[in-house]
């Protein structure tokens, strides 16, 4: 399977998003899978012509499709960063298959959180929460409850996961799961980004090597 099928295939099971795909591809089967959150951590590791190399964070041309996925990211902002395009340089360069996996990554961990909380209400959320990314790293960073959501939580509210998600239309009797730093609303309990990156792209390599075994 090349890296070309392999995302194809990734697709056809979570969906296909704009800010997520192959960059460039050998055509060498794909016999194991390196992935990475941002461009610098792979620049330097690429050696094998039969890896794939799955970046979160988009890069070259995808990175400008950010803009697509949310309207506050500026394609002049993102072309003025010329490391944006480093890493397919070093890709093309050494014949390597390199992938982008960010949005499609978000809404499975979007996916996942949002099936461990259905029903909870209240102070379940938060144990939810806490339980779910524990799976991942035990102990994790703390999550952040902003003031207009602990008020919420106290009345038994319910909540809704938009890790993936952005522009949400906000509901006033309910919470907001969202990463730090990216909330929309003041109802919003905060995941530290960190913590939903590496969560997200534990998911897509793991559904990835299922993929790959499936195939062999």
């Amino acid at each position: 399977m090349t890296a070309n099928e392999l995302f194809s295939k990734m697709e056809g099971r979570f969906g296909k998003y704009h800010d997520s795909g192959v960059v460039c591809s050998n055509g060498e089967d794909i016999k194991s899978l390196v992935c990475e959150i941002d461009w610098y951590t792979l620049y330097n590791v690429m050696t094998d012509r039969n890896a794939l190399y799955v970046v979160h964070h988009p890069v070259s041309d995808f990175a400008l499709r950010l803009s697509e996925i949310n309207p506050e990211e500026m394609q002049d902002d993102i072309r003025s960063e010329a490391q944006n395009w480093l890493l397919e340089f070093k890709a093309r360069e050494l014949q390597m298959n390199l992938a982008v996996a960010h949005t499609m990554a978000d809404r499975m961990l979007e996916a996942e959180l949002s099936d461990c909380l259905e029903g909870a209400k209240g102070q379940e959320i938060v144990t939810g929460i806490n339980g779910f990314f524990d799976r991942f790293f035990n102990p994790h960073p703390a999550i952040v409850i902003l003031p207009a959501a602990r008020r919420l939580l106290d009345q038994g509210a319910a909540a809704q996961v938009v890790l993936g998600s952005y522009g949400y239309e906000v509901k006033q009797d309910v919470i907001y799961v969202d990463q730090c730093g990216m909330e929309e609303t003041g109802q919003a309990i905060t995941i530290p980004h960190s913590l939903v990156d590496a969560a997200a792209m534990s998911l897509w390599k793991a559904a990835a090597v299922s993929s790959l075994s499936q195939s062999a």
